[in-house]
């Protein structure tokens, strides 16, 4: 793909967003606050969850930070101050509407996506800035990215589905771990957990983050969105009525274009090699 960098307007100087190859960046950037969430940077966000979801030209969402930190989730200032950036304590049914709104059209939405989604991890990710995170399809983190759950020791239980999210992935005792103890892992030991996919130096992140980013919006769309289908159906159903969606879509995707133009290529791709080892090269 040729490179067509176009930056985008999310509607907030907190959330820089840019799509570039069919690969959507987008960066929280409150960094001198460690890019703590506002209900402002969670709107933009939402926003374009919801733009990427049907413009044919986002393949990919890739999330990560500004500065040093990807999110630090609730910012404790405005805690400290006995304020909520849903509304005030005298509002507490329009706190809960406001933020279940904002939590489905972010954490659920990154979940739901039917576009791969990865976070790139560049520094601490916190509450509801790990939940992020972890609702992404991959995770990739810095050497020097932090990871944790952090709600226990201000007080709370959880919120942006993180609770979920973490027995989904780390199943009920590692998830429990984390939570009771409000526990910060790094990255070489999210890594072992399998909270991140994998770990580079702080410098290469973005480089080898975006290159497998580009590499995904370059696949076959339909067959990636039917593999998160499939994935996700596992959980809820058995094995038979699995197998059965596998075959039904299997011989939906051979008769489409995509699978032929992906079988000519790697024919192709076969072709090539045969013919440089027939001529030594």
């Amino acid at each position: 793909m040729s490179s067509n960098r176009q930056a985008l307007a999310s509607g907030s100087d907190e959330l820089q967003a840019e799509l570039e190859d069919g690969v959507l960046l987008l960066r929280f950037n409150r960094p001198r606050a460690r890019n703590a969430l506002t209900l402002e940077m969670l709107d933009a966000l939402g926003s374009q969850l919801t733009w990427a979801r049907t413009e044919p030209a986002v393949r990919v969402i890739v999330l990560t930070g500004a500065g040093a930190g990807f999110c630090a989730g609730g910012d404790i200032k405005v805690m400290a101050a006995g304020r909520s950036i849903y509304g005030t304590p005298e509002e507490p049914e329009l706190r809960t509407r406001r933020q279940i709104d904002v939590q489905r059209a972010t954490s659920v939405a990154l979940w739901n996506s039917s576009k791969p989604t990865i976070a790139l991890i560049n520094g601490s990710a916190v509450g509801a800035g790990l939940a992020l995170a972890l609702a992404c399809d991959i995770r990739y983190a810095a050497a020097s990215a932090t990871l944790g759950s952090g709600f226990a020791a201000v007080g709370l239980a959880g919120d942006f589905g993180c609770t979920w999210l973490l027995n989904r992935l780390l199943g009920p005792s590692r998830a429990k771990e984390l939570l009771l103890f409000a526990q910060s892992l790094d990255a070489r030991r999210s890594l072992g957990w399998g909270l991140v996919n994998d770990v580079f130096d702080d410098d290469r992140l973005l480089t080898e983050g975006l290159a497998r980013a580009r590499r995904l919006a370059e696949g076959p769309k339909t067959a990636l969105s039917a593999i998160k289908e499939h994935i996700a159906r596992a959980d809820r159903e058995d094995l038979a009525t699995c197998a059965d969606a596998e075959v039904r879509r299997h011989v939906q995707l051979m008769a489409g274009e995509e699978h032929r133009a992906a079988v000519r290529r790697l024919l192709d791709g076969i072709s090539s090699a045969e013919s440089e080892v027939r001529t030594g090269r």
